[in-house]
């Protein structure tokens, strides 16, 4: 199968950089940061100025791109590149009613950078960063992937976003083109993002898609924080937490082979689409 799975992010730090440490020896066993970027359609449908922003996680156990991380400051306009990585998760959270310690499965979406850079280590604030982002808006945010649909085509969810546009849903397995340090074992070869797709694009999709279909997605990612509720094992109350997830939303997509069908003029669709703030986002399985 075609493999591309691209990420090209530019953006700014507005925190400093978490590192983990080994116990016994001290050593920097991984560097953590969020980047804040900029989709590049700053402008809304009736020309007023309406950035949309998204902070996805960048996440590196490699030494090379570790020693990258430190030279990193609060405020430093970044450019990352790197790829969308799954991963299963667990998370220690404390039950409010009983103070039980519940370990929790979740996965997470990461950037796996393969290189790390500072292009602007000279600003001190977040409106100065910002105003230096709505210039290069077009570059802040670029995802460039070919997966095959893995969910099974009756499960590929169609509806309506609050304000009434088309939306798409399904997910994808994308092969990956490097090793990951982070692999789970050696058949740890994929990863599975969602995708959300918006009026155009999501009408072609809901028409074409089925599971297998293999596709290339020219589009950029999109964070949202979730309000979640979970069962505490002890006492069995529920309680919130809040978890982060990365999608990834089609400016458009080129349908490759294995889709219904021929029942599009192009295979590629052109209309550029903006999701909504809020948009429904439930696991799928």
């Amino acid at each position: 199968m075609a493999k591309e799975n691209y990420l090209s992010l530019r953006g700014q730090l507005r925190s400093d950089v978490t590192f983990a440490r080994d116990p016994d020896t001290g050593e920097i066993t991984r560097a953590m940061f969020p980047l804040l970027v900029l989709r590049r359609n700053i402008k809304d449908r009736n020309g007023y100025l309406a950035p949309k922003f998204d902070r996805p996680i960048i996440s590196t156990s490699d030494p090379d791109m570790i020693k990258a991380a430190e030279t990193l400051r609060h405020y430093d306009i970044v450019d990352v590149k790197g790829t969308f990585l799954t991963q299963h998760s667990k998370r220690n959270k404390q039950c409010p009613c009983c103070g039980a310690i519940n370990v929790i499965e979740s996965p997470i979406q990461i950037v796996n950078p393969v290189y790390i850079g500072v292009i602007n280590d000279k600003f001190e604030d977040d409106t100065s960063g910002t105003n230096y982002l709505m210039k290069c808006a077009e570059i802040s945010n670029i995802a460039k992937i070919i997966g095959r649909v893995c969910t099974p085509t009756e499960q590929i969810i169609t509806g309506e976003t609050e304000r009434g546009e088309l939306y798409c849903r399904y997910q994808l397995a994308v092969n990956r083109k490097l090793y990951v340090l982070d692999s789970i074992d050696e058949e740890d070869h994929a990863d599975y993002p969602l995708v959300y797709s918006y009026g155009k694009t999501a009408s072609d999709d809901s028409q074409v898609l089925q599971q297998n279909a293999l596709i290339y997605v020219d589009g950029y990612v999109h964070t949202v924080v979730l309000d979640q509720e979970v069962e505490c094992a002890e006492c069995h109350n529920n309680f919130p937490i809040k978890t982060q997830r990365m999608n990834l939303t089609p400016y458009s997509n080129e349908y490759l082979r294995d889709f219904k069908g021929d029942v599009l003029e192009s295979t590629h669709t052109k209309q550029e689409q903006e999701p909504p703030e809020q948009c429904e986002d439930t696991e799928l399985q």
